[in-house]
């Protein structure tokens, strides 16, 4: 049995699943997971890198962003992106974000395009060890446009 081959399909089943809830939440979730700004409807997602970590670097999520990070605790950060005025998910838009423990420096990184059951989504690895509260900030520019989408979420781990 190749349980490589099980756990990548868990993984991305997993961050479909993510993705696809935060589009249909309720308004408890809404408030902390989604925005709309800009004409855009923006849906995040913050899952430890540790899910991915045993992905040998052949493999697509062990590809993904670089590689998985080794050290610390790291985070994958990622967004869906639809239009407000079709529900067409942005596929085409240069993204980045900056993540920070409240009142500590930002780490900024570009959220690279990521292709997940033939959508587009963008995510990146942040150091993100503490409980929180954090503040991601997400830049979006799509082609054409005057100007940036400008939002931010603050974000804390789950409490077990």
């Amino acid at each position: 049995m190749n349980t490589g081959f099980f756990r990548t399909r868990l993984m991305l089943a997993g961050l479909t699943l993510v993705v696809t809830a935060l589009a249909g939440a309720g308004a408890a979730v809404a408030a902390d997971y989604y925005k709309t700004a800009g004409g855009l409807q923006i849906y995040l997602g913050v899952l430890p890198a540790a899910m991915v970590q045993e992905h040998s670097p052949e493999h697509v999520e062990g590809r993904m962003h670089g590689g998985v990070p080794s050290a610390g605790k790291q985070h994958h950060v990622f967004i869906a992106i639809f239009d407000t005025k079709d529900g067409n998910r942005v596929n085409e838009a240069a993204v980045t974000a900056r993540v920070a423990e409240i009142g500590l420096a930002p780490v900024e990184k570009k959220l690279n395009p990521m292709a997940i059951n033939k959508t587009i989504s963008y995510g990146n690895y942040f150091p993100m060890g503490a409980p929180g509260p954090y503040r991601i900030e997400v830049e979006i520019l799509r082609p054409g446009s005057a100007g940036p989408v400008k939002t931010s979420f603050d974000y804390s781990h789950p409490q077990r």
